[in-house]
C-alpha cells in the first residue's frame, strides 16, 4: 500500500481525494489477487468515484451526504464544467461503468474484464474531477428548470417557495462564482434562510447580469436601479441615524445602549428634552418601537424635562 488512510478526524475535500486514490489502489489490488476479489473491486471502485465526488461538493460547500446526491452532484459537475463537451458525454458514460459496478457488489454479475473497464472509467473520473477542483467553480448559465432544481436541491433551498427560488437561481442568468455557497449566492441564501428580505431582484443587487438593459444600471423595469452604487450593483449602505461630525465629514454613528448613554445625544445649546425620549433617540432601532409603545408616565406623573447645555 503506499496511500495512507487519512486521520479519522480529517473532513477535508483533501482527505476525500486520497481516500479516493487509496480506493483505485485497492480496487486493482483486489482485482490481482487469486481468485480476484470481484466484489471488493467493484464497490471500491464506487467509493473512488464518490470520495472525489464529495472533495468537490464540499469545495462548493454542497451537501453531500446521500447517494442519490452523488448522482446529483456528478451531474451539475459535468454540467458546469464540460457542458455540450465532449468530455462531457464521455464522463457520462465512465459514470454509468462505475455505477454498474455499484450494482455489482450487490448482485454479483459482472466478469472480470467488466470489473476492469469499471475501474479505468473510476481513474478517468477522478482525474476529471480533480482537474475541476483546481479549475474551480466555472460561470454558468441555468438554462432550465431541471437545472434550477438540482441546484436547489445541493443548495438546500428546494423547500423553499418557488418564486423565491426563482429569485435566488433564476432561470436565464449567468453565475460569475458558479452558484456556490460561499460565493455571491451563498450570502443570498443565507439572508433568505434567516427570513430576511432579498435586497432587491438577486440579478440586481448581487452581481448578475441585470435583465434587459445590458448591464447599464437598471433594474428588471429598464428604470434606474434605487440600490446601484456604482460598485457592481451592489445596494449602497443604508445610512444611519446621527447627525454631521464636527469636521463636517461623514455622519457620525448614534451610540448604541440605554439611558447610560442620554448625555450623548445631540441638541442644541438650551433645548428642552423629556430623559425618556433621549434615551429613545439614541437606542438601537432594534428596540425603538418596543419603547415607543411603552407608557411613558409613572405613577400619573409626566417624566422629568431637564434643559441640557452644550
Amino acid at each position: 500500500m503506499t496511500i495512507a488512510l487519512p486521520p479519522i478526524t480529517d473532513r477535508s475535500p483533501e482527505a476525500n481525494m486520497q481516500s479516493s486514490r487509496r480506493f483505485l489502489e485497492h480496487a486493482t489490488l483486489e482485482l490481482a489477487k487469486d481468485p480476484p476479489e470481484r466484489l471488493q473491486a467493484s464497490e471500491k471502485s464506487w467509493g473512488a468515484l464518490s470520495q472525489a465526488v464529495k472533495a468537490v461538493a464540499k469545495d462548493r460547500r454542497w451537501r453531500n451526504d446521500s447517494h442519490f446526491r452523488t448522482h446529483a452532484i456528478l451531474n451539475q459537475i459535468i454540467y458546469d464544467q464540460w457542458d455540450g463537451t465532449a468530455v462531457a458525454a464521455e464522463m457520462r458514460i465512465d459514470f454509468l461503468a462505475v455505477q454498474s459496478l455499484h450494482s455489482n457488489y450487490h448482485e454479483n454479475v459482472s466478469d472480470v474484464p467488466t470489473i476492469e473497464v469499471g475501474i479505468k472509467a473510476a481513474q478517468r473520473l477522478v482525474d476529471r474531477l480533480e482537474q475541476a477542483r483546481r479549475d474551480g467553480p466555472q460561470p454558468i448559465v441555468i438554462k432550465d428548470a431541471d437545472v434550477q432544481e438540482r441546484l436547489a436541491y445541493l443548495l438546500e433551498i428546494n423547500q423553499l417557495d418557488q418564486s423565491v427560488i426563482d429569485r435566488v437561481i433564476p432561470i436565464g442568468k449567468r453565475s460569475d462564482d458558479g452558484f456556490k455557497k460561499d460565493g455571491m449566492l451563498g450570502r443570498v441564501v443565507s439572508r433568505v434562510r434567516r427570513g430576511k428580505e432579498i435586497p432587491g431582484s438577486y440579478a440586481t443587487s448581487w452581481g448578475m447580469p441585470r435583465p434587459g438593459d445590458g448591464n447599464n444600471g437598471g433594474n428588471a423595469d429598464n428604470g434606474p436601479n434605487p440600490n446601484d452604487d456604482g460598485r457592481g450593483g451592489r445596494p449602497a449602505p443604508r445610512p444611519r441615524p446621527g447627525g454631521q461630525s464636527p469636521s463636517g465629514g461623514q455622519s457620525r454613528p448614534v451610540p448604541k445602549g440605554g439611558k447610560k448613554a442620554a448625555s450623548n445625544i445631540q441638541v442644541k445649546p438650551g433645548k428642552t428634552l423629556p430623559l425618556a425620549d433621549a434615551a429613545d433617540d439614541i437606542s438601537s432601532r432594534s428596540g425603538r418601537q418596543e419603547r415607543r409603545n411603552r407608557t411613558k408616565t409613572r405613577n400619573g406623573s409626566k417624566p422629568t424635562e431637564v434643559n441640557i447645555r452644550m
